[in-house]
């Protein structure tokens, strides 16, 4: 054991994810930093369609009115500009039709993910939520209106559970080979308080541990490894609240151990690799040593792209 840092074994996972496979991150802004990092290294990963959420309920919400193929959307609007309840605002249009159709095409979008993806990850950022008082929902964003339109609710592990188990189920007739792997972002909510946001991230942890015994399920622990294994600062921004790129890049390598196999971990590195050295804008981009420096890179690439099928670039 390193005598500077604590570390834990995670259990190796069945079936592992392989360059070409279809791998989808939804929820807390963790399942972003963890899905730009998979598509960095060349894994064909999509990510929050929706925008990112935070609470279970407005999550599994978009999960099924994709899957139901609902047409209905609760639209508001704030100046000219219109909003969804159940989007963060990534999804806005300058009309309520114009965010209608966005709407509906993402939730056909990602019932076409559902059913081709073999690895789905949830990430669940806290159990605070608000309650919409007109409708009784938990919205996915508050979108800046006044705050006697909602109730704040915190739902406990035994809400979660019973909100999940359908879920589940219907992600599991719609694709039986999906793995759903939950986990708990590390991002701490200190605007709620420090022993709020503790008391939150408890009982996402505490429903997670029911619902990675169901069928297709496991967990990450994401949330250990930031909270656990970095325990300092300075894996953190100057928010104290998000980590920083180091600690990304650290949850990324063990994820990485646990979900990639071992010749596609050593092909991802190749691939960030090269896509590294693609993105580096040179100084003096007309030189010879340069140019030359160009094509054996991009030799590289189309030797890679023969040798490996399915690399997203």
């Amino acid at each position: 054991m390193n005598s500077f840092q604590f570390s834990f074994q995670i259990p190796s996972q069945e079936p592992k994810i392989e360059i070409g496979k279809s791998i989808l991150f939804l929820g807390s802004c963790f399942s972003d930093e963890i899905g730009n990092q998979a598509k960095l290294h060349g894994l064909k990963a999509y990510s929050n369609p929706f925008g990112t959420l935070f609470h279970p309920f407005a999550i599994g919400q978009g999960i099924i009115d994709s899957i139901e193929e609902n047409t209905v959307c609760e639209i508001i609007q704030q100046d000219d500009v219109f909003f969804h309840w159940g989007s963060s605002g990534k999804l806005f249009g300058y009309s309520k039709e114009e965010l209608e159709s966005k709407i509906i095409n993402q939730r056909k979008n990602l019932k076409e993910l559902l059913q081709n993806t073999s690895h789905l990850f949830v990430t669940f950022g806290t159990a605070k939520g608000y309650l919409l008082k007109r409708s009784n929902q938990t919205v996915a964003n508050c979108h800046k209106q006044h705050p006697s339109l909602f109730e704040i609710q915190n739902s406990t592990s035994a809400e979660i559970i019973q909100f999940w188990k359908p879920i589940l189920e219907k992600l599991v007739a719609l694709n039986p080979i999906i793995q759903i792997v939950f986990t708990v972002s590390p991002v701490r909510h200190l605007k709620d308080g420090i022993i709020e946001n503790n008391r939150s991230k408890s009982q996402l942890l505490l429903a997670i541990e029911t619902l990675a015994k169901l069928q297709n399920c496991n967990y990450f622990p994401s949330y250990e490894i930031v909270i656990d294994e970095l325990r300092d600062y300075r894996f953190f921004k100057n928010d104290f609240a998000h980590p920083n790129e180091l600690a990304v890049e650290h949850v990324w390598q063990r994820f990485a151990s646990t979900y990639l196999t071992e010749s596609t971990h050593i092909a991802c590195n190749k691939i960030k690799a090269i896509k590294s050295a693609l993105n580096h804008l040179p100084l003096y981009e007309k030189s010879r040593k340069i140019i030359e420096n160009q094509s054996i890179i991009l030799q590289r690439k189309i030797q890679l792209d023969n040798e490996i099928k399915g690399i997203n670039w």
